[in-house]
């Protein structure tokens, strides 16, 4: 029996209040946690500050301006960064789904490069790009591209043949059949790859500033680390997360709007 759409409503109206309670007492409890640590004397508390201490050093440092300087330049590098590497991670995981030849020919030479870590590239990117901003957006979007690619390439791959067959049965042209079969029947993978590449920047976001930035979240904990402010440094880290679960919230928020029968796929129903 179909409930009513007002019942529906009602019950994921509930439903998303509760998952909203839960995940707000995991975090409560994480902190609760963190202080207990902290005030059990187990640990130095010069080495492990607590959550009080720590925002205490992020107001003071935000009232300077030097945290949001921080903080601007960190997301336009990974922004910039994560958006070209999502864009030819997309468009080479289409084209080598489609075309065997591609993928036979450059996909070896990529899966190869997908095992060099980030960090590893940093002393070449500085010798290539010098140590201005090309680095930084290099080094991201280095990081973010391969899981991209490798789940659109994967999306495209696994298409059921017999909706390919039927658009071209239908007349639908190449570009048609790309555009209205193929990339829309293999979006959620996509969407998977671009939500994991989108953690993996703010990973790399640290190593790309290490790359002689003068400003950024990463260059901040460094530079903490330097003069052994280690709430600072957490006050650094903290950010971090907190940048990387809003950006997160954000894209699937997004995601959830624009496609709606996303959100009924990922929940299964």
């Amino acid at each position: 029996m179909r409930l009513p759409r007002s019942d529906v409503r009602q019950a994921g109206g509930s439903g998303t209040a509760r998952r909203l309670a839960v995940s707000a007492l995991g975090i409560f409890s994480f902190f609760l946690l963190w202080h207990l640590a902290a005030a059990s004397g187990l640990v130095d508390r010069i080495m492990l500050p607590s959550p009080l201490e720590v925002f205490h050093s992020a107001a003071a440092i935000y009232e300077t301006g030097e945290l949001a300087q921080h903080i601007q330049a960190s997301i336009l590098r990974m922004a910039l960064g994560y958006a070209v590497g999502s864009a030819l991670g997309i468009a080479l995981g289409v084209i080598l789904g489609r075309i065997a030849f591609m993928e036979w020919f450059v996909g070896p030479v990529l899966q190869m490069a997908r095992a060099i870590p980030p960090l590893a590239l940093v002393p070449l990117i500085i010798f290539w790009f010098g140590i201005n901003e090309g680095a930084k957006v290099f080094l991201i979007a280095w990081a973010t591209f391969f899981p991209v690619w490798i789940n659109t390439l994967l999306g495209v791959k696994g298409v059921n043949p017999l909706f390919v067959r039927a658009g071209q049965s239908l007349g639908a042209k190449r570009g048609t059949l790309l555009l209205r079969v193929v990339i829309p029947a293999a979006l959620a993978p996509i969407f998977s790859g671009l939500r994991v590449a989108l953690s993996i920047s703010f990973t790399v976001l640290v190593a790309a500033e290490l790359a002689g930035a003068i400003a950024g979240l990463g260059y901040f904990i460094q530079n903490s680390a330097l003069s052994f402010r280690v709430d600072n440094i957490f006050v650094g880290i903290v950010v971090l997360a907190i940048l990387g679960f809003i950006a997160d919230t954000l894209f699937m928020a997004l995601l959830y709007w624009l496609f709606p029968w996303y959100r009924a796929q990922q929940s299964g129903k």
